[in-house]
């Protein structure tokens, strides 16, 4: 007998810890999104990462130094291409790029902040035209006050996981918290990049050595193109308040999240480049090696 409401114990228990997250995620957290997603150079920009860059040792003069050998390696090769009679780049081509990339080097971290800067003043335009278009600016701050109406308006009724629109709360709060964790590695991704820019520069030197440019470059502008595309999915979801079905509300809403979700997925699609996505990025580098 003791055992007959198990089933019944078991589902309280489980609407009570999904509902815990639920009611966990607040304003704050969404603001933290906002910052993830719309990056601008001041969001790279700090004291220790500065440092990579300042210092009297760094990844600007190592890339530098760096050059050297690419003008030796260029040397012997060049000798060697004589002996073989082998096509190799030309004194002149190798020359000219050699200071092309000593001179990218040495501003590579403004390059790169101009770029991210560039990125962030499109987002920021479609987002003023969603304040135009729409009563509230493009944010996901405010995405949580539509949420909040639409899913968690009557906090009388007690939540039941096991119920349609349980499964969908319950998606819905999933869902942001891998956003979270998805714009946390995008975020990360783009500062890694930024830091990698001089040896990128640096491969335009030689011919050989070029494709390293081509996928940092790649992966670079793919990172940054996200959140357009971020910006254009909220167009979308502010664009369902007119939608007069409550339930098809909540399905679009689910859907749109999914996209934030893609959104580097899409933007891969695009550019074969790598994703911010944790399952698609281990299988890139998975690929690479196959």
């Amino acid at each position: 007998m003791q055992y007959e409401n198990f089933p019944e114990i078991a589902s309280n228990l489980i609407s009570s810890l999904v509902n815990s997250l639920l009611t966990s995620l607040d304003s704050n957290v969404f603001s933290v999104l906002d910052e993830l997603a719309f990056i601008k150079s001041d969001s790279i920009a700090d004291t220790y990462f500065n440092s990579f860059f300042t210092k009297q040792f760094n990844i600007i003069k190592l890339s530098e130094a760096l050059l050297f050998g690419f003008l030796l390696y260029y040397a012997i090769s060049y000798l060697f291409s004589f002996l073989t009679c082998s096509h190799f780049q030309k004194p002149l081509s190798f020359i000219s790029r050699l200071f092309f990339s000593a001179l990218l080097i040495h501003f590579s971290l403004p390059i790169c902040e101009k770029v991210i800067d560039f990125f962030y003043l499109i987002s920021s335009i479609l987002r003023t035209i969603g304040l135009y278009i729409f009563p509230s600016e493009l944010s996901f701050s405010i995405l949580y006050e539509k949420i909040s109406k639409l899913f968690f308006a009557n906090l009388t009724l007690p939540f039941k996981f096991f119920s349609f629109d349980g499964i969908l709360k319950s998606f819905l709060s999933f869902g942001f918290v891998n956003l979270l964790f998805t714009y946390s590695i995008r975020f990360i991704f783009i500062k890694i990049l930024v830091l990698l820019s001089p040896i990128a520069f640096l491969s335009l030197c030689l011919d050989q050595s070029t494709w390293i440019f081509k996928i940092w470059l790649k992966n670079f502008i793919a990172q940054l193109f996200t959140q357009i595309i971020i910006c254009v999915v909220l167009l979308i979801i502010y664009s369902l308040d007119t939608v007069s079905n409550p339930t098809m509300v909540k399905l679009l809403y689910i859907a749109s999240v999914v996209c934030l979700m893609r959104a580097s997925s899409f933007v891969k699609d695009f550019s074969s480049g790598f994703t911010s996505d944790v399952s698609s990025t281990f299988s890139s580098i998975k690929n690479m090696f196959l």
